[in-house]
């Protein structure tokens, strides 16, 4: 079950399929300053970059279970799950 997510620093190495970030122009192991850096690139605006990833964009939020909009901020974090094996010795 994957619900453990743990934000990834900048010098922490991903590798994913061929084609997840063909978009990117990345390759398939990479740093996530990397993954950050195209991420920027391909937005090609300075001051919106900045604040995606530091400290946040305006924006309204909908959430589940909620039946009115949240004012705040969001900003682009890469996080990591780990997938949890279970033991053979779980199942009796």
């Amino acid at each position: 079950m994957y619900n453990k997510f743990e934000p990834l620093s900048q010098n922490e190495v991903i590798s994913v399929s061929t084609n997840t970030f063909k978009l990117l122009n990345l390759s398939t192991t990479f740093k996530i300053a990397e993954l950050l850096e195209s991420i920027e690139k391909y937005i090609e605006s300075d001051a919106l970059e900045n604040k995606l990833f530091q400290e946040g964009i305006e924006c309204e939020v909908l959430r589940f279970n909620s039946q009115t909009w949240q004012k705040g901020k969001v900003r682009v974090t890469v996080e990591f799950c780990p997938r949890e094996f279970e033991s053979p010795l779980e199942d009796n």
